[in-house]
């Protein structure tokens, strides 16, 4: 399109008042005093969605939306008097403890997907992607900016999102002009209600159905980025040190079409995990920060139930087939990505270092969807190599998605296919899960999973267990309050059924649960649960399955306002466990915030039960008397406008003595006399972050960490002969990894 016929279309747009094009200059200050703001219209009638009463205000917020050649702006004004806004600084991702703006934008405006943009009064930041199922995934980082200014009467925001942060199809009409979904919200943080510029949340299946659009001319635009990055580490311990460099290159001839090559794609993944004391047959899902598989994920996102996944992205990378790499270096991965009016199509493959033994692993996946209105279906196949092993392993997924108003679907049909040192393995997996919204408060859920005894995708996705089936069914209804202590209180009753897939009873759970939320922002809940008696075929080392009889549990909570300089959260549950035992758990949150800069959290977990099962050995289960404490201590803030200091330390104890042990028979379960396999289990971990923001992809990281493992079976007397402090003291003193690592990045 000319320049001038893009002017005349501009014109047309602004005389109908649909957008504007804007020429400009905008200062991203906050204050939305610039020329380019008083020509847009505003956006003043709000509506209160939490709790969802839908009143209409028009003394809450107003918001404007500015579209430009370079991408969108969101200008944001939060009626909030001083007094009446809590400001606090956050770190990037991180839970935002203030009051904040949320932004919603859906770039191709046909609901195949959205980005979320969270601005905190105080320079917390979040962004995330939103799926088609309205599931978000807040590994996700974009390039955009933002800045928010204070006024006695009100706080105000500017966001710029660029054309060029994330791919999307330009839908034009005859006159070039495209149409975007944008959504705005603010959080109010004293009595946590939102007010939103339309009816829905993403709880609501029509969330981007009645999202409002704005027509904005897109123009096209290639874009090369290139960032490379260098990281030093030095191992404490061993005297060591590793040299590593890589970089991401990325080339989008326009904003449809995206080729990303990595070399080295490791930068992102600077935290250490948490913690993981597991001893179920249940993997521990982690999250996965490396850029490269962050960006695009939403083309091959696959929404199975029970987290089950065709590609869980944390296995790229993980420990080496020869288990002499807990980490394997990624020598490079490349993804395109295209997308048309109904059409998306993505592939990636990704090489792992071969290494001596050739224990490296070799990754692909092709996806293809397919859109019309309210529906959509697609394609995503996997294969994964392991030359060290002699494995391959193939999986397709088709899945399909309808929205309306009321009425959701989502479903899936899995097929595995693994060839193992010349065997073949072959197996099949579903789910089905259909949704109905009643009205705003009130809606129902019922989903179903199927996965048969060989299906297996853990090679590049992730599942909780095969053999197995599981039905759900959910109601949730929600009441609403005009009073000067309660707000809404919000019930839910959760219905189960699960088997195996020869149809053998399992263990399942019924709750009802309430939660209250009360005007002065702070909530309370309660949770009644009975799990009812069935099988138990999943305790791990390939044992056979025992009967467990029913339990029961209770649960309440209560959370504190977040305003002020204080806040606390505290949850006490009382359940059975286990063959015959009884637990207890504790948990105490403690929140300082002695500064707008600075926030100090002390969380605290403690359970102490005489039940708890863990199998030991092929057909041998343990019922321990245990107690087990985890402590977690998080200091953030900023040093200046752009260097950032965290501190992280967790301590984790876990002692358990011997109660009984069996010998695990499909008819009974047979005591064994004269065997103790008492242990306990202490880990710490700890890690000191400095991060200076050099601007989008640029940053330099300082990192210490510091961590240790400890695991010792003893004598039953011997359990918890040392105390806690003590156990922290020595993990301190006597470290299993300790190392310095330097980061460098610089997007170009």
């Amino acid at each position: 399109m000319s320049s001038t016929l893009r002017d005349i279309a501009v014109l047309i747009l602004w005389l109908m008042g649909l957008s504007v094009y804007a020429k400009e200059q905008i200062v991203l200050d906050g204050q939305l005093n610039d020329t380019a703001w008083q020509s847009v219209s505003a956006t003043t009638a709000f509506f209160e969605v939490v709790p969802a009463t839908h009143t209409e205000y028009k003394d809450k917020v107003e918001s404007r939306i500015m579209t430009t050649e370079k991408g969108v702006y969101v200008g944001i004004i939060n009626w909030q008097k001083i007094g009446e806004r809590k400001k606090q600084f956050n770190l990037q991702d991180g839970f935002i403890q203030a009051d904040f703006n949320r932004i919603y934008l859906d770039f191709s405006g046909d609901g195949s997907g959205a980005y979320l943009f969270v601005v905190g009064l105080g320079g917390g930041v979040q962004d995330a992607v939103l799926t088609p199922q309205l599931t978000t995934d807040n590994d996700w980082d974009g390039d955009w900016q933002t800045s928010y200014y204070e006024a006695a009467d009100h706080w105000s925001s500017e966001t710029f999102i660029p054309w060029h942060t994330v791919s999307f199809y330009n839908k034009k009409n005859l006159r070039d002009a495209s149409e975007i979904g944008v959504s705005v919200q603010l959080y109010q943080l004293s009595n946590n209600h939102l007010y939103a510029s339309h009816k829905q949340t993403t709880a609501n299946a029509n969330f981007f159905l009645e999202m409002p659009k704005v027509k904005a001319i897109i123009p096209e635009n290639h874009q090369i980025t290139f960032v490379p990055y260098i990281t030093r580490q030095q191992d404490l311990i061993t005297n060591t040190g590793l040299n590593d460099i890589g970089f991401d290159f990325t080339y989008k001839p326009d904003h449809h079409q995206k080729l990303s090559v990595a070399v080295n794609p490791d930068f992102g993944q600077v935290d250490s995990d948490e913690v993981d004391l597991n001893y179920s047959a249940v993997e521990t899902r982690r999250s996965d920060k490396r850029p490269f598989f962050t960006q695009d994920i939403n083309v091959f996102n696959v929404q199975s139930l029970q987290e089950t996944t065709l590609i869980h992205t944390r296995r790229i990378g993980a420990s080496s087939d020869d288990a002499t790499r807990l980490i394997t270096p990624i020598d490079a991965a490349v993804r395109f990505v295209q997308q048309t009016e109904q059409l998306q199509f993505g592939a990636f493959a990704v090489k792992e270092d071969t290494l001596e033994s050739d224990a490296g692993k070799s990754f692909y996946a092709l996806r293809g969807k397919y859109r019309h209105e309210s529906w959509q279906t697609g394609l995503l196949l996997t294969h994964t190599e392991r030359p060290f092993i002699a494995r391959k392993a193939h999986s397709v997924a088709w899945d399909s998605q309808y929205q309306s108003g009321t009425w959701s679907m989502q479903s899936t049909l899995m097929h595995s296919d693994i060839s193992h040192n010349q065997a073949s393995q072959q197996g099949n997996g579903m789910s089905f899960k259909l949704g109905y919204q009643f009205s705003a408060n009130t809606q129902f859920e019922s989903s179903y999973l199927r996965l048969d005894e060989q299906f297996d995708v853990s090679d590049l996705g992730y599942i909780k267990r095969n053999n197995w089936r599981n039905w759900q069914g959910e109601l949730s209804h929600s009441i609403n309050f005009d009073s000067a202590s309660i707000t809404r209180i919000n019930q839910k009753i959760l219905v189960s059924y699960e088997s195996n897939d020869e149809g053998i009873k399992l263990p399942a759970q019924r709750q009802y649960s309430a939660n209250v939320m009360l005007n002065s922002g702070a909530e309370l809940s309660a949770a009644l649960t009975h799990n009812s008696t069935g099988w138990q075929d999943n305790m791990g080392y390939d044992s056979a399955r025992f009967y467990q009889p029913d339990t029961w549990g209770t649960r309440v909570f209560y959370r504190s306002s977040y305003v002020g300089k204080f806040s606390w959260a505290a949850s006490y549950q009382y359940d059975q466990e286990g063959l015959n035992g009884i637990a207890q758990q504790f948990a105490l949150d403690l929140t300082f915030m002695p500064h707008e800069l600075w926030t100090i959290n002390i969380n605290n977990f403690y359970r102490k039960g005489d039940g708890w099962l863990i199998a030991n050995a092929h057909n041998q289960l343990t019922q321990y008397d245990r107690a087990v404490f985890v402590n977690e201590n998080k200091i953030t803030g900023r040093l200046t406008d752009n260097l950032e200091l965290s501190f992280y330390l967790q301590w984790a104890v876990l002692e358990a003595k011997t109660e009984q042990v069996f010998s695990i028979d499909e008819q009974a379960l047979i005591e064994l006399a004269n065997l103790d396999t008492s242990f306990e289990d202490k880990r710490l971990v700890s890690q000191t972050k400095l991060r200076y923001r050099l601007g989008a992809f640029s940053d330099i990281y300082l990192v210490y960490g510091r961590g240790a493992t400890q695991i010792d079976t003893m004598q039953q007397q011997s359990v918890a002969s040392t105390s806690w402090l003590r156990s922290v003291e020595q993990l301190w003193q006597t470290p299993n990894e300790e190392r310095i690592t330097l980061k460098f990045r610089y997007g170009f």
